[in-house]
């Protein structure tokens, strides 16, 4: 039975995964900040608490495992002026603390959850991986140091390790951008959007779990980093129309201008951050 590191457990994405594993059978660490945050009724689940900025903490915590997902992370917000060294301290410090108790305990290889803001921001035409990083915000630049690091790592101690490029990633959560565009239409607080031509990539948990799965089984990688999405992309204009449609609300009468829905703040906030790839 291999014994699995996930760190970020308690998370969206981390429960998600750490219940897939322990009923597939596998023994998993769960790290987490507070140890009450993770149900605690699952087989198989070991919880432990700690910060991945603590670097002898984590080589403590690393030691009996054979590999790592490493999800925890300070998560991309509309406005992170000025949160360049916030960023650095857990999505970077904390990526070399993960990989370094890796190296030293043998741990052999090394999931970890990347991001689209690698690419920089909204872009024309689809992006794939061969596109070059050009990370526009702090939280894109910690995401592009810290895969660097992974590569590294991989190729000084022979780690078999792979980044996963991750679009907005939607599922039963309380949480994030569009949990807040559903609560703003339920509301009435979020205008009708006109029809839009952009579209997005997103991604269930469900299926980020299975691709993190797959990953823990592979032989190897033929490349450092993956974009991981769904099949299909998504028009934006489509996502609010099923949105009002789940939350039984008739379709809108009339729509606001893009040009006016852009102008104010909140809102205007939420359309970038679900319309941006």
């Amino acid at each position: 039975m291999t014994k699995v590191l996930v760190t970020g457990a308690a998370g969206f994405l981390g429960s998600s995964l750490v219940e897939k594993l322990c009923r597939s059978g596998q023994h998993v660490r769960a790290l987490l900040h507070d140890t009450t945050q993770l149900a605690s009724n699952l087989q198989n689940v070991e919880i432990v608490a700690a910060d991945i900025r603590d670097a002898g903490k984590v080589h403590e915590i690393a030691g009996g495992c054979e590999a790592i997902v490493h999800l925890a992370a300070k998560v991309h917000a509309i406005d992170d002026f000025g949160a360049e060294k916030d960023y650095e301290a857990v999505n970077v410090d904390g990526t070399r603390h993960i990989l370094d108790a890796a190296a030293r305990s043998g741990i052999n290889r090394i999931v970890f959850a990347s991001s689209v803001k690698v690419f920089g921001e909204a872009t024309s035409g689809c992006v794939d991986e061969t596109q070059t990083p050009d990370p526009q915000t702090a939280y894109g630049r910690s995401k592009w140091r810290a895969e660097q690091l992974v590569s590294e790592y991989a190729g000084r101690y022979g780690l078999t390790a792979v980044s996963l490029r991750l679009p907005m990633v939607y599922g039963p959560t309380t949480k994030g951008n569009l949990y807040r565009m559903i609560e703003a239409i339920d509301h009435g607080r979020f205008p009708a959007l006109p029809r839009l031509s952009a579209v997005r990539s997103l991604l269930h948990v469900q299926n980020f779990v299975q691709a993190v799965c797959l990953c823990l089984r592979a032989p190897g990688f033929k490349r450092a980093a993956y974009i991981v999405a769904d099949s299909d992309p998504y028009c934006v204009t489509d996502i609010y129309n099923w949105l009002r449609a789940g939350l039984g609300k008739a379709p809108p009468r009339w729509r606001v201008p893009l040009w006016v829905l852009k102008g104010g703040a909140r809102c205007g906030d939420m359309l970038q951050a679900i319309s941006d790839r």
